[in-house]
C-alpha cells in the first residue's frame, strides 16, 4: 500500500463519501500536509490499488486535484504533484487580500449581518485554539483557511466563490507548511484572527485592511524571505 494514504481519513461530507470523493480527500490531505512531496509521481494505477477501488474514480478524483491545483496530470505516465513556490505563494496571498477586502467593503454596507458573520468567525476561532492546543496542524489548517472564506461569502457573487473554493487546497496547504515550519506561529495567527473578527465587527474596514496585510506579511510572507 501506498505509504502516504496510510492513516489517511479524510472525507467530504458527514455522509458515506463517494469513491471519487475518497480518492480526492485522501490524496489532497497526503499533499496539504506534505506526506506527499512537491514533484512526486503518483498513478492511477498505484491509488486504485492502496485504496482496493478501481481506477474509474482515482481518474475523476486526479482531474479534480489538478482542477485544484494540487496535481498536473501526464497523459498515460501519472500525475506530478506541484511545487508551492515563491511566485504561486506571492500571487495565491495577493488574490486572497483582493477578495477579502472586497467582501469586508461589502458587509460593512449591511451591518445588520454583522452579529451572524462574527459568530461564525469566533466559532472557527475556538477550532484553531483547539487544533493549535492539541498539535493538528491540518485541522488547524482547515480553520485557517474556513475564517477567511467565511468573510470571502460576503460578496454573495457565485463567481468570487467558485474561485475562492478552487483556491482552498492550496491555501490550507500554504497554512500547514507555515506551521509545521513554524510552531510557534499557531498562537500569533490566532490572535491574528481575533483582532480581524474585531475590526470586522466594528465595521471598521481601514483598519481590517491594514490588518489583514500584515496577518499575511507576518505570517506568510516571512517564508518567502532569504
Amino acid at each position: 500500500m501506498m505509504s502516504f494514504l496510510q492513516g489517511s481519513h479524510g472525507t467530504t461530507s458527514a455522509a458515506a463519501p463517494s469513491a471519487v470523493d475518497r480518492v480526492y480527500a485522501d490524496v489532497a490531505e497526503a499533499i496539504v500536509t506534505g506526506r506527499l512531496a512537491a514533484s512526486s509521481l503518483i498513478t492511477e494505477g498505484e491509488v486504485a490499488q492502496a485504496l482496493a477501488i478501481s481506477r474509474t474514480p482515482v481518474r475523476e478524483a486526479f482531474l479534480a486535484l489538478e482542477a485544484h491545483g494540487l496535481l498536473t496530470l501526464f497523459p498515460k505516465k501519472g500525475a506530478v504533484v506541484t511545487a508551492l513556490g515563491d511566485t504561486e505563494t506571492a500571487e495565491l496571498l495577493q488574490v486572497r487580500v483582493m477578495l477579502e477586502n472586497a467582501a469586508v467593503a461589502l458587509l460593512s454596507a449591511r451591518p445588520a449581518d454583522g452579529p451572524r458573520v462574527d459568530a461564525a468567525l469566533q466559532d472557527l476561532i475556538r477550532i484553531q485554539e483547539d487544533a493549535a492546543q492539541a498539535g493538528d496542524l491540518l485541522t488547524f489548517a482547515r480553520a485557517d483557511h474556513a475564517f477567511h472564506a467565511r468573510i470571502v461569502d460576503e460578496t454573495h457573487n457565485r463567481v468570487i466563490d467558485g474561485i475562492y473554493a478552487r483556491l482552498g487546497p492550496r491555501l490550507e496547504r500554504l497554512v500547514h507548511r507555515v506551521a509545521l515550519r513554524d510552531p510557534a506561529s499557531l498562537t500569533r495567527l490566532v490572535s491574528e484572527h481575533r483582532i480581524l473578527a474585531r475590526h470586522l465587527r466594528g465595521g471598521d474596514t481601514l483598519s481590517y485592511e491594514v490588518a489583514l496585510r500584515q496577518h499575511v506579511e507576518d505570517g506568510h510572507h516571512a517564508l518567502l524571505r532569504p
